[in-house]
């Protein structure tokens, strides 16, 4: 990968410069604005799958359409590796390391939704990346799962995804990712399932409020597969809980918690986010650079 895509919005490049203070207020005062939300059973099954459905292995989706590649016709599924770092019209596409939910078609049919048809054509290569696994964020989303973030774990093989996207793709992935630093990784080994080279530099998201360590260890996502996994591994409701007791106190469980953010995220920030965030630990890798604040970040 040469160099950083171009992030030319004024107001996105602004929060991702933000300091930590800075963006402690700002997400305070976002949180605060939220209105209150229903809480129903629904919700918390949303919330209790997480990171959510996604094929196996590798695929190509166009708009809602999801095609895997192992079932494509050979040559053409060779033309689509080939020409993996250039889309369609030529323009260079940068490979965005997903790890959660935005490996799965759903989200990303979503949060791509409104950008022109030729930008919701997306390329998704799964496979293994090394020395690292994916653990639970230390404070839980709008939609109350604790979602996901990486750690470094030598060693350990975890299951993940690289997206081939476009400036405007990742743009639009970096507005939506609101709690999330925008980095990348360098001199890594991220091995494709398809027959194509490793991949050994990418783009990246690492939560601001670190992984979840309430024992003082990261705990993993169980719903993340991984091969010499060392990290306890969580399933999404577990993690909740611990998060809940931390955070509210002692018979307080995953469904107190998911209903108290719908409820009002503002307050269940202010009497939580405290303990939760101090359970918190940052991304530290020597592969890991954070995007450039005041640099034109363009290719």
């Amino acid at each position: 990968m040469s160099g950083w895509p171009p992030i030319t919005e004024p107001l996105l490049r602004e929060r991702l410069a933000m300091d930590d203070g800075t963006f402690a207020a700002f997400i305070r005062a976002t949180l605060c604005a939220l209105p209150p939300r229903r809480f129903t059973p629904e919700v918390l099954a949303t919330a209790l799958g997480y990171p959510w459905e996604r094929p196996e292995r590798s695929y190509l989706l166009t708009g809602s359409e999801v095609e895997v590649l192992d079932a494509m016709a050979p040559g053409r599924r060779a033309a689509l590796l080939a020409a993996r770092a250039a889309g369609p019209d030529g323009a260079p596409r940068f490979p965005l390391l997903a790890f959660g939910s935005n490996g799965a078609p759903a989200t990303l049919e979503r949060k791509l939704a409104h950008l022109p048809a030729a930008e919701r054509r997306v390329l998704v290569l799964a496979g293994q990346l090394r020395d690292f696994d994916v653990g639970a964020a230390a404070h839980p989303t709008g939609y109350g799962a604790l979602p996901a973030t990486l750690f470094a774990s030598p060693g350990t093989a975890v299951r993940a995804a690289v997206l081939w996207v476009s400036a405007a793709q990742v743009t639009q992935l970096c507005w939506t990712e609101l709690t999330y630093r925008l980095g990348r990784l360098q001199d890594i080994a991220f091995e494709p399932d398809q027959p194509t080279a490793p991949v050994e530099d990418v783009l990246t998201y690492a939560s601001r409020w670190g992984v979840f360590c309430p024992d003082g260890h990261p705990l993993a996502l169980a719903a993340i597969p991984a091969a010499g996994r060392t990290a306890p591994a969580l399933r999404q409701e577990e993690l909740l809980d611990r998060a809940a007791r931390l955070g509210l106190g002692e018979g307080a469980e995953a469904a107190t918690l998911v209903r108290a953010v719908f409820e009002d995220m503002g307050a269940f920030s202010a009497r939580a986010g405290a303990a939760l965030q101090a359970a918190g630990r940052p991304l530290v890798s020597p592969a890991w650079t954070a995007w450039p604040a005041g640099e034109s970040c363009t290719a």
